[in-house]
């Protein structure tokens, strides 16, 4: 899984179309590539950090410059010619609430991971608890064997991020297939009361033969 820590990164737009569609009061969106959207989505796999509404309104009678200026001045922009860069740290907080829709959890650093954005994971993980596997188990296996992004603010102080697999449904089969082999495991070392009825809804839950 790649990971990005926002603190390190800068991004960097041609803001030739992006005014256009200022002028134009079409929505533009940028993702955490660079990549600019005018008017379309961004695919739900791929972070979002910047999104301008096509109902904001910014002067066109400020020269170029000063329009992106104006547009990013919450990032800390600089401009060479026609390339904007500029840092989305600053809009750290935005950036959560942009992927909120699409990520498959949020990981703070005080509450860690308390809930799987995807029902059928969420479902998975809330029956695995009973066995004494934890979300965290579960997330940090996730991001060693799942494609997607884990975006993260970490300056060794302060912890959050997000993160959005590539493919959904591999990620549930990838999930599910860990978690009952991590309780066939527990099972044969004798690390769950077997008798217990919330690790026994768990087995039947997981089509777990004992």
């Amino acid at each position: 899984m790649k990971q990005i820590n926002i603190k390190d990164l800068d991004v960097k737009v041609d803001i030739t179309n992006i005014l256009n569609a200022v002028t134009l009061k079409q929505e533009v969106l940028i993702d955490v590539n660079g990549k600019v959207y005018i008017d379309e989505e961004c695919p739900l796999s791929i972070p979002l950090v910047f999104k301008l509404s096509a109902q904001e309104s910014v002067s066109s009678l400020l020269d170029v410059k000063a329009m992106a200026l104006n547009i990013f001045k919450d990032y800390k922009p600089t401009i060479a010619g026609t390339i904007c860069t500029f840092k989305p740290i600053m809009g750290w907080q935005e950036i959560i609430f942009l992927n909120q829709p699409r990520m498959l959890y949020f990981d703070h650093q005080s509450d860690g991971v308390e809930l799987f954005e995807d029902k059928e994971i969420e479902d998975y993980g809330w029956n695995a608890v009973a066995c004494d596997i934890s979300y965290r188990e579960i997330t940090e296996f996730i991001e060693s064997n799942c494609n997607g992004t884990f975006v993260f603010y970490d300056n060794e102080i302060q912890f959050n991020g997000f993160v959005l697999v590539d493919d959904l449904e591999d990620t549930r089969k990838k999930v599910k297939s860990f978690i009952v082999n991590k309780i066939k495991e527990k099972i044969e070392d004798d690390d769950v009361e077997i008798d217990d009825s919330e690790v026994q809804e768990s087995i039947e839950y997981f089509g777990i033969k004992v």
